[in-house]
């Protein structure tokens, strides 16, 4: 009979723990892979939002292989906005200008300019003293052939005669805005001045104590020299000499 070895039942089970042990040990390393892997995975971006989820996700780049250019990537063009208020293919219709209103046209009658004041008519043969110190007259009226010598001057019959101005105060007087008129027949017509023949003008002034001349031809038809009107503005503001009477025909 054959003694047994003590140790040989517990030797009996020494490869099954050994392959347990292993299993472990493959489970471990594979658990360390496994969260190595989704590390790695999420480092690298792989941890935005899945398929489906809402909200914009950044592009992952992958790095072009050793030797191949990178392709740029072309920009896509946005659209401009429209403007939904504005009808596409229409212009806009411009405001029409708004006109100011105009005043209501006045009813009234047109008031003519007052008349320049006069002083009462005197003989053609008169003096007149429209204020003191200065002197008007007229003397040497007569018939005469009037010459067109300037623009809108007309050649016909017309009357020619001198005014007198004289100063009888101690300043010179000025002349500068005197003005003589001339008026025939019924209707009391305006004459035409003329510059010939022998048309002399005023003075621009007239010195103390001295009297100055000038010379005037006024065309006037020979039927209407019966009533002869005269006038003399010696200056602004004062009322105008009148002198009437009849002249030579």
């Amino acid at each position: 009979m054959v003694p047994q070895d003590p140790a040989g039942p517990a030797d009996s089970g020494a490869p099954s723990g050994r392959k347990w042990r292993w299993i472990g040990l493959a489970v471990v390393v594979v658990a360390a892979v496994v969260l190595f892997g989704a590390t790695l995975w999420v480092s690298q971006g792989g941890g935005g939002p899945l398929a489906g989820a809402t909200g914009a996700s950044t592009p992952t780049q992958v790095p072009a292989p050793a030797g191949v250019e990178p392709v740029a990537e072309t920009p896509v063009p946005t659209e401009p906005a429209v403007d939904e208020s504005e009808a596409p293919g229409e212009e806009p219709v411009p405001e029409a200008p708004v006109e100011p209103e105009s005043e209501p046209e006045s009813t009234d009658p047109p008031v003519d300019a007052a008349p320049l004041p006069e002083l009462p008519p005197v003989p053609l043969t008169e003096q007149v003293a429209p204020v003191p110190g200065v002197v008007v007259s007229i003397s040497g009226l007569e018939a005469v052939e009037g010459e067109a010598q300037g623009p809108g001057e007309v050649a016909g019959p017309a009357l020619r005669f001198t005014l007198s101005m004289r100063n009888d105060g101690d300043a010179p007087v000025s002349l500068t805005s005197t003005v003589v008129t001339v008026y025939s027949g019924p209707e009391q017509t305006p004459a035409v001045d003329l510059r010939g023949p022998g048309g002399v003008p005023l003075p621009e002034e007239v010195a103390p104590g001295a009297t100055v001349t000038g010379v005037f031809i006024f065309t006037v038809p020979p039927e209407e020299r019966d009533q002869v009107k005269i006038g003399v503005d010696y200056t602004v503001g004062v009322p105008i000499v009148v002198f009437e009477g009849s002249a030579p025909r």
